[in-house]
């Protein structure tokens, strides 16, 4: 795969702030509904400064099924 290729692929992580802007809640309401349904987080770094990141093919399986 080329680095073209590679750039105009969608990330496989979602930040928190990014999941809050696309569901439209506060930040906090992400956290609370990832722990609630199981949505795993991945850490990057460690401490106060280490990253959150949740993973895309989590975050479409759980709003597909949240689908009615």
């Amino acid at each position: 795969m080329s680095k073209r290729d590679r750039q105009h692929q969608p990330s496989p992580y979602f930040s928190p702030n990014e999941l809050a802007e696309r569901w439209r809640c506060a930040r906090s309401s992400v956290d609370r509904i990832a722990i609630r349904n199981g949505i795993r987080r991945v850490y990057l770094g460690g401490g106060v400064r280490g990253m959150v990141r949740y993973l895309r093919e989590e975050v479409e399986h759980y709003e597909h099924s949240r689908l009615v």
